[in-house]
């Protein structure tokens, strides 16, 4: 049977549905109570579901542009991203970490924390609302290409979700069926922006519809969308919270005396990832996809908070607790959702079960930070393991890749 919602939307009982997903050897009711704050997983089993790799042909493309987003190689080999744009580095750009593109540093550094298979996908590929349909075409194509020579190379340690559009969902929804068609792909990334309302996550159904098809597994991460009614993180916000209206890449504020940027920052990231949440676990966006698996990035920013205020007015209207929707999705545990608390809090509302292990490696230097997240978190020695592999085991085998 695959591991998917399906299986929660035909069962009676909440419990039944989470003892179905967890290992044999593991049900909900036999998760001891007591949290082991100093559980570590032994090395070479965690699954991590959350990094980033830029394909090779990508960067040679985007070298040959004059103006950005592209890539300017200096003599020494250094690479410099530069955005929309940009014709060259600014005196004080640093370039590109090697560990974000060099696949031999990578593998070291993955034997060295201990992660068995790693998830590779990135969004900004598809370069919705940075280029035309036709310009971005060659690169997200580009992308998928290199993922799949990448993954042949080591099919033991790394597995791949495609790069797709949403300018053009037609064409989205072809590059997804060739992902799984041709290029052994389990499923696709699609960018949050779109799913920050239901109308414009309506607009991806083609995507959607081959998804079913083929059983994917879709992964909802922060990044620009091209359909109508996005939302974008960096766009114009409510004054009431005290945001201003322009802001940097990544919903990041400029530092003012006396405030705190990075607790408004914050809080503009979590709030739109608790929107996508809401979309995609509490509306009917997945009802007709019960074989698409979908995991959210980031613990899902505040709704784990959020879902017991909502559960409090639902109650109060007389309708159904929300809460156990929000079952329908993964979350994962990359860069503002490696919180041990957070985790915890996540694992408590959504079930440990639903959460992947996720280390935004890329962005982020190194792996080691979100294990050490899962291991302080105040959960049990078993709920960890399903963090950090069961639950992911359980979908790659789902889809004969275990």
């Amino acid at each position: 049977m695959k591991n998917t919602r399906r299986q929660f939307l035909h069962t009676a009982a909440l419990g039944a549905a989470a003892g179905s997903l967890l290992p044999s050897t593991l049900t909900a009711a036999s998760i001891p109570a007591q949290p082991s704050p100093a559980f570590v997983p032994p090395k070479g089993e965690i699954v991590d579901w959350h990094t980033h790799w830029l394909g090779p042909t990508v960067v040679k493309l985007l070298s040959e542009r004059k103006t950005g987003p592209r890539y300017f190689i200096n003599a020494k080999g250094e690479r410099f991203a530069l955005t929309k744009g940009e014709a060259a580095p600014a005196p004080d750009a640093k370039p590109v970490a090697t560990h974000t593109y060099d696949i031999a540093e990578r593998l070291r550094h993955l034997d060295e924390v201990g992660v068995r298979k790693q998830l590779l996908g990135v969004v900004a590929p598809s370069y919705d609302t940075v280029l035309s349909p036709e310009e971005a075409r060659p690169l997200w194509r580009a992308q998928n290409d290199d993922l799949a020579e990448l993954v042949r190379k080591h099919p033991t340690r790394f597995f791949a979700l495609a790069t797709l559009p949403t300018a053009r969902p037609d064409w989205a929804a072809e590059e997804l069926e060739r992902a799984h068609r041709d290029l052994g792909f389990i499923g696709a990334t699609l960018p949050l922006d779109a799913f920050i309302s239901l109308e414009s996550a309506r607009h991806l159904t083609p995507i959607f519809k081959v998804a079913q098809k083929f059983g994917s597994h879709l992964y909802i991460h922060r990044g620009a969308a091209a359909t109508p009614g996005a939302v974008p993180e960096v766009g114009a916000t409510n004054a009431y919270f005290g945001l201003p209206t322009t802001r940097q890449p990544n919903g990041e504020l400029p530092d003012l005396p006396g405030d705190h940027a990075w607790a408004r920052s914050t809080l503009i990231t979590s709030t739109h990832l608790a929107a996508g949440a809401i979309t995609l676990a509490l509306t009917d966006l997945l009802d007709p996809y019960p074989d698409v698996t979908v995991q959210h990035t980031m613990i899902g920013g505040s709704i784990a908070q959020v879902i017991e205020a909502v559960e409090q007015r639902t109650e109060r209207a007389g309708q159904r607790n929300p809460r156990e929707r929000l079952r329908r999705i993964y979350l994962d545990t990359g860069a503002t959702g490696r919180g041990p608390r957070g985790i915890a809090l996540a694992a408590k509302v959504f079930g440990a079960d639903r959460i992947l292990f996720g280390s935004d490696y890329g962005p982020w230097p190194t792996i080691q930070p979100f294990v050490e997240g899962v291991a302080s978190a105040e959960i049990s020695a078993d709920e960890k393991r399903l963090i950090y592999s069961g639950n992911g085991q359980a979908i790659l085998k789902a889809r004969g890749r275990a």
